[in-house]
């Protein structure tokens, strides 16, 4: 195409490129990748949703979302309230902000959930050592007789 004509400018970078800001090599994930995560089936959806999970990078960027929508809401009522001298509309626009956030941030929606969490599977422990324990314990209540 006409990309391979036209000489690559003096210090622009290359798209083909996967060093990051530093030199070091980082993986982007390819097309197919990002395609596939932003493509979830109705089953799939329905299935996150009623599970509830969240990652961790998820719950600060809805707390944020919403915060940052409740506040811009409320400052922008607040000034329409004022130059129309009703703090009703105040109140209307923080109102709507909320369930607008709230409609958004509480499900657990596929976007909340980019970073799971990989848990290590708990090791069992052996029956012996199970044992070993509730021995060293004194399991059971000794009798105290008086003679």
């Amino acid at each position: 195409g006409i990309s391979a004509l036209v000489p690559a400018a003096a210090g622009a970078p290359d798209p083909t490129d996967t060093r990051g800001r530093r030199g070091r090599r980082c993986q982007r994930p390819s097309v197919a990748q990002r395609g596939a995560a932003a493509m979830v089936g109705v089953g799939e959806l329905w299935d996150m949703l009623r599970a509830g999970s969240i990652d961790f990078i998820g719950q600060k960027n809805a707390f944020d979302f919403q915060y940052y929508v409740i506040w811009i809401a409320g400052i922008i009522g607040f000034i329409y309230g004022l130059i129309m001298q009703r703090f009703l509309y105040t109140f209307y626009f923080i109102f709507a902000s909320t369930l607008f956030s709230t409609v958004i941030t509480l499900p657990a929606w596929p976007c909340w959930n980019r970073n799971p969490v990989e848990w290590l599977e708990p090791k069992e422990e052996a029956k012996d050592e199970k044992e070993e324990v509730k021995k060293s314990q004194g399991g059971g209540k000794k009798s105290k007789k008086k003679d």
